[in-house]
C-alpha cells in the first residue's frame, strides 16, 4: 500500500513538473492516437474478466510476494503447531493467515479431505493460477506491440497533415503536425518500454516466486494429511510430490517480447 502511495505521488509530480518546465514534450491529441488507440484495441481484443484479473494481479505487486524463506518458516511455524494441537490449531490459524493458497490448503485438510483430493485440488489451483498469468502476459504482450505500432500510425497521420499543409502553404499549421508526427513515437517507445516492460518484468517474477510458494504448500499439506509432518524442515526442501514419478515439474515460464521484433 505504502509503495502504491509513494509510486503514485512521484508519477504525478514527476507529470506536473514536466508540464511546467517543458510543456513542449505534452500534447493531447498525441496521447489520445497512441494511449487511447492502444486501450481501443487492447480492449475490444479481450474480455471485460479477463482485463479486470490483469488490473487486480498489478495491483497485487504493489503489496509483494512472500519470499521463499519467509513462506517455509510460516510452513515450519504451523507445522509446529500442528504437533502440538493438532488439525484443531491449524483451524484456528486459518482465518489470520495472508497467503491465500495456504489457507485454502489449510481449509481442506480442516473439511477432513482425503490425500488424493487434496492433491487434485491443489493442482487445479496451481492449474487457474498457471493459465490466469498467461492470459495476463498476453495482455501485457499486445499492450507493449501496440504501443510502438499505434505510434507509427500517429507519425504517418502527423506526416501526412505536414504534406498536406505544405501543399497548401500554411506555415502554422507546420509546427503541430510535426510535433504530432514525432510524439507520437516518443509516447509509444516510452509506454512500452518505460511502463509496460517494467510491469511485465515484476509480473513474471511474482509468478515465478508464487508456483515455487504454491508448490511448497502443497507438499507440506499432503505431509500433514499423510501424517508424515516430521518430515518437514525448515530448510527449502526439494519438491518431491509435485508430477509424477516424484520429480518437480515446474511452468515453462517463457520471457515476454513486448516490442515487435
Amino acid at each position: 500500500m505504502r509503495r502504491s502511495i509513494i509510486l503514485t505521488i512521484s508519477t504525478t509530480l514527476a507529470i506536473a513538473l514536466g508540464l511546467i518546465f517543458r510543456p513542449e514534450f505534452f500534447d493531447p491529441v498525441s496521447l489520445l492516437i497512441t494511449l487511447g488507440g492502444t486501450l481501443a484495441v487492447t480492449w475490444l481484443s479481450y474480455s471485460r474478466a479477463q482485463l479486470t484479473g490483469l488490473w487486480l494481479a498489478i495491483r497485487k505487486l504493489c503489496a509483494g510476494v512472500s519470499l521463499t524463506g519467509d513462506h517455509t518458516r510460516e510452513l515450519q511455524r504451523l507445522t509446529e503447531l500442528y504437533r502440538l494441537q493438532g488439525i484443531r490449531g491449524l483451524e484456528n490459524q486459518e482465518r489470520h493467515l495472508k497467503d491465500n493458497d495456504l489457507k485454502f490448503a489449510i481449509g481442506l485438510l480442516v473439511d477432513l479431505h482425503n490425500e488424493e483430493k487434496i492433491r487434485r485440488c491443489m493442482e487445479h489451483r496451481l492449474a487457474a493460477f498457471v493459465a490466469e498469468h498467461e492470459s495476463n502476459r498476453e495482455i501485457l504482450a499486445t499492450l507493449g506491440r501496440l504501443l510502438p505500432s499505434m505510434g507509427l500510425i500517429g507519425t504517418l497521420i502527423g506526416m501526412v497533415l505536414l504534406l498536406s499543409n505544405l501543399t497548401a502553404v500554411d506555415a502554422k499549421q507546420l509546427p503541430a503536425a510535426l510535433g504530432l508526427a514525432v510524439l507520437t513515437t516518443l509516447y509509444g517507445a516510452f509506454f512500452a518500454n518505460v511502463v509496460v516492460a517494467p510491469v511485465a518484468g515484476r509480473l513474471q517474477s511474482a509468478a515465478m516466486q508464487k508456483e515455487i510458494n504454491l508448490l511448497l504448500t502443497k507438499d507440506w499439506i499432503l505431509l500433514v494429511a499423510h501424517g508424515d509432518a516430521s518430515a518437514w524442515d525448515n530448510s527449502l526442501r526439494p519438491l518431491t510430490t509435485v508430477g509424477e514419478g516424484g520429480a518437480a515439474k515446474f511452468h515453462d515460464w517463457q520471457p515476454m517480447r513486448l516490442a515487435a521484433q
